[in-house]
């Protein structure tokens, strides 16, 4: 029994298989899976991504967790009439993700040309997916923002707080600021000290400070895994709490086929 940590998929399904198969993963074996937030966005296959482990929590609930990232946030306001649509679909990789759940619809062509559509399409667009997925909505606002693991004196692992972006230093957890736990960068990788392990993703491993090799970032108790499948790079896969790791470059699998839309 193995448990693993990843964050920050974003849609790029292939590579995220691909890191299981290497490692083997099992969850009718009793192996664990605690995905860090950001399972959407960006990459082709959003859809693919968030529906299958949606799935696999389903039939395994005692094995695979998810976890909040400021991506399924933004994808939660936008079904949901909130936030700032251009914001999200424009800047943030939304329109991937909305492209990827209408499928071959043909109203998906209005969220591939890189500008944003009018209030009314966006409004096709959320009815359709919320039609087709009912339960994607409620299954989005119930995923926690973070999870705390005790420690295991079988295994050895010390008791640790996974968490999407991290935690402001020197506030209690039950304080803490949503958005800072979905958000925050610098003020938390520079500044966190306190005595609690901390696996967190939202910023690439390469842009955290001294950050040299393929595996997680690692500065006293905090450990970053965002491998950079955002940008291309790759996917984490990251065993605890060895903090071994395989990680999958998003160019070493096969491209996604692209979705043709009929005329």
């Amino acid at each position: 029994m193995t448990t693993y940590f990843v964050s920050d998929i974003h849609g790029q399904y292939q590579a995220f298989q691909k890191a299981l198969q290497d490692a083997s993963f099992s969850p009718s074996q009793g192996d664990k899976l605690y995905v860090i937030g950001d399972m959407i966005d960006r990459g082709p296959q959003s859809k693919d991504v968030l529906l299958s482990l949606l799935e696999l929590r389903q039939q395994y609930p005692q094995q695979v967790f998810l976890i909040k990232g400021n991506h399924e946030q933004m994808f939660e306001d936008w079904l949901d009439r909130r936030g700032n649509d251009e914001n999200y679909l424009r800047f943030n990789g939304g329109d991937a993700t909305v492209r990827s759940l209408l499928g071959n619809h043909p109203l998906r062509r209005a969220f591939a040309n890189g500008g944003l559509p009018s209030p009314e399409v966006q409004e096709q667009a959320r009815q359709i997916i919320l039609a087709q997925s009912p339960f994607l909505l409620p299954a989005l606002q119930a995923l926690p923002l973070s999870i705390q693991l005790p420690a295991d004196a079988q295994t050895g692992s010390p008791a640790v707080l996974l968490v999407h972006a991290g935690i402001r230093p020197g506030i209690p957890l039950s304080q803490q600021a949503p958005e800072d736990l979905l958000w925050i960068r610098e003020p938390f990788f520079e500044g966190y000290g306190g005595e609690m392990p901390v696996v967190f993703g939202h910023t690439p491993v390469p842009k955290l400070p001294g950050y040299r090799g393929r595996g997680p970032w690692r500065r006293d108790n905090i450990v970053g895994i965002d491998g950079g499948a955002a940008f291309r790079r790759g996917i984490l896969l990251v065993e605890w709490p060895s903090l071994e790791s395989i990680f999958v470059p998003i160019q070493d699998v096969h491209p996604y086929p692209i979705v043709q839309v009929n005329a």
